[in-house]
């Protein structure tokens, strides 16, 4: 269950996303997304409920439509 900006950060973490990964996989704003999340993170902007059912939904496996996954940060280079 994800109830602070740490569960935040680790099931980001876990997925293999970048901040702007899970920005655009909730389709926050391109030109803020990453930083929201980052903000979210740390503790600086709250957690909201759809927020966290969405980031839970997505680690078990759910991806919205048009969402491509990030590649694994392996084959990032």
């Amino acid at each position: 269950m994800i109830e602070t900006g740490d569960h935040l950060r680790q099931a980001r973490e876990a997925m293999g996303w970048t901040p702007a990964d899970l920005a655009r996989a909730l389709r926050f704003a391109a030109n803020h997304g990453g930083s929201r999340i980052l903000e979210m993170e740390a503790g600086k902007r709250p957690l909201t409920g759809p927020v966290t059912v969405a980031v839970e939904a997505l680690l078990r496996g759910f991806l919205p439509d048009g969402f491509d996954p990030p590649p694994p940060p392996a084959d990032r280079r």
